[in-house]
């Protein structure tokens, strides 16, 4: 079942597995990937468990970057041209054409899902964007780090634990680096004490900052 149809009335729920009836469900292991080539004619795609991105790769330097990131529970829009889905972990995606997505449109409370996960996907862009701003590579992973913190941390000892199998790879894609800036980057962080990486999972210094975190 789709988290589409969580939390909502029986009949709601009903109609809800009904539109999603002629979807279809792919999973995808970790460091897979779709290209736009194969989610034509989709106007969603549900974020059912694991994390992926979407990437694309820019010509001049072959370098691909980060353009959208998305955990369970929520949405995505389906890649354009040039760009791939990867599964940052093992993940579970419902492809939702647009026929499905008219008759999810028709049912108030997956109207009001599929708003408010378009609304933070478009919340997260603009946050992204606002990053680039920042002229120093530092500054730019340091903003990125706490906005995932955010997402998808959760509150424990010491700080906000972000246990995403992040590597320096994708983050210089997120944040328009280079693997070894970001190597570099994550250094200072650490000889800054804003950032720790322990058993597997990064843990941000966010002082005073923790109430509104998952625990």
């Amino acid at each position: 079942m789709s988290w589409l149809a969580n939390a909502v009335s029986a009949e709601e729920r009903t109609r809800i597995e009904a539109a999603l009836a002629s979807c279809t469900t792919v999973s995808l292991t970790a460091g897979s990937s779709l290209d736009a080539d194969r989610l034509a004619e989709l106007s969603l795609v549900a974020i059912e468990q694991g994390c992926v991105f979407v990437s694309t790769v820019r010509s001049a330097a072959r370098r691909r970057m980060v353009v959208a990131l998305a955990g369970g529970g929520s949405l995505l829009l389906p890649p354009g041209a040039g760009e791939q889905i990867e599964a940052l972990a093992n993940s579970r995606l419902t492809l939702v054409p647009e026929d499905a997505q008219r008759a999810l449109l028709a049912i108030p409370s997956a109207a009001s899902a599929i708003a408010e996960g378009l609304t933070v996907r478009l919340r997260d862009c603009q946050e992204s964007l606002s990053q680039f701003s920042r002229p120093r590579h530092v500054d730019r992973l340091r903003l990125k780090l706490a906005q995932l913190a955010r997402v998808y941390g959760k509150a424990g000892a010491g700080g906000v634990w972000l246990s995403l199998p992040l590597t320096h790879e994708v983050l210089a894609g997120m944040v328009g680096s280079t693997r070894e800036t970001v190597t570099r980057a994550m250094a200072q962080l650490m000889r800054e004490g804003f950032l720790r990486h322990e058993r597997g999972a990064y843990r941000l210094a966010l002082p005073g900052k923790t109430s509104g975190f998952r625990r």
